[in-house]
């Protein structure tokens, strides 16, 4: 009986660790196909990007190019959620802005006049520091108030790891030579905030402009590890397969019981299948708690457990994934034993 006990918990170990992956791969397609500006480093499908030299950037005419948009600069951009990604932002109008889980967004008085404040994202609070009961972000020997943190309440997106750095007080020091990013949140209101903006550069600066082709950066396994992930997926099925047979094997005299009463293979295989689902279930559960748990822990950081966020889709495509999982591999074990000359099992 002991025995038996250790097997089924062997099976729900596996199958958490099965739902584990499924949920980490499932959520690889769903950032694939999302077009949620969350997913996208925030910009929506109209963002379009350039490459402009204009030198000193205070002078660079960012405002007043247009309403509802949305000008980026990247300072520092790493999809590594070790490191920060910093950009200086200017928003005018009613352009899309993030969600605020502390504090707030930047005021419009703020944006015009160049405050020297920021808003982060939650993993950037590693590198703050607080002076009299305010929150700090330096970057370039230059002290910025912290206003607000943003991102998404129990879920992990693009903003994260970013920095949000007021414009205005950015270029007070930096050149404005680099990557720009600017969203107008439609098609037509992007082209002519772009026009309005090459149209206020220098000759020799609007030659020197390129546009540059977006290529979305979504968060993923390191290919390496997605090679070594793919033999251990395969060695966990096939140890769970082996461990279900034997597990079944301990039922023999059961089975035989059953089927000599005349119990059908269709009778059998449902009992069967549903007791590997229930193992499944359970796993899937247990999967749940381990993703939750694994965000205290040092790991809190790391692409798999970014990929392990949880969401309806994902949580319904996690269960699906392990319980589709537990029917296959229990078919092979219900072949076997049924097949099986059983009778010296009821003697």
């Amino acid at each position: 009986m002991k025995q038996t006990v250790y097997v089924k918990a062997i099976l729900v170990s596996m199958y958490a660790i099965v739902s584990l992956f499924a949920l980490m791969f499932i959520n690889l397609i769903i950032s694939a196909a999302n077009e949620d500006m969350y997913y996208n480093e925030f910009y929506s499908q109209y963002m379009r990007k350039f490459s402009i030299n204009y030198g000193k950037g205070e002078t660079l005419p960012y405002n007043e190019l247009g309403s509802d948009y949305a000008l980026y600069f990247n300072v520092s951009e790493t999809s590594d959620r070790d490191y920060d990604s910093i950009r200086a932002v200017y928003f005018n109008g009613n352009a899309a802005v993030p969600n605020m889980l502390e504090g707030r967004f930047f005021t419009k008085d703020e944006m015009e006049n160049g405050a020297a404040v920021a808003v982060l994202g939650t993993l950037c609070k590693r590198n703050i520091t607080t002076e009299n009961g305010k929150d700090y972000y330096i970057y370039g020997n230059k002290k910025y108030e912290v206003v607000g943190y943003m991102g998404r309440e129990d879920e992990v997106t693009d903003l994260d790891n970013m920095v949000w750095l007021n414009m205005g007080a950015y270029f007070e020091r930096a050149a404005a030579y680099g990557r720009f990013a600017v969203d107008g949140g439609s098609e037509g209101n992007t082209d002519n905030v772009v026009e309005a903006l090459f149209s206020r550069l220098s000759d020799e600066a609007l030659e020197q402009a390129a546009e540059i082709i977006h290529e979305r950066k979504i968060r993923s396994i390191a290919y390496f590890t997605r090679r070594i992930y793919n033999y251990v997926i395969l060695a966990l099925i096939i140890n769970i397969a082996i461990v279900s047979i034997y597990y079944i094997d301990r039922k023999t005299y059961t089975v035989a019981v059953k089927k000599f009463v005349g119990a059908s293979f269709g009778r059998i295989s449902a009992e069967i299948i549903s007791e590997y689902v229930s193992f499944a279930s359970i796993g899937v559960a247990v999967g749940i708690i381990i993703a939750f748990l694994l965000r205290f822990t040092p790991f809190a950081e790391s692409d798999e457990v970014f990929l392990m966020s949880f969401s309806l889709p994902s949580l319904l495509a996690m269960f699906a994934i392990t319980v589709a999982c537990a029917v296959v591999i229990s078919v092979l074990p219900i072949i076997r034993i049924y097949r099986k000359d059983l009778s010296g099992n009821i003697k």
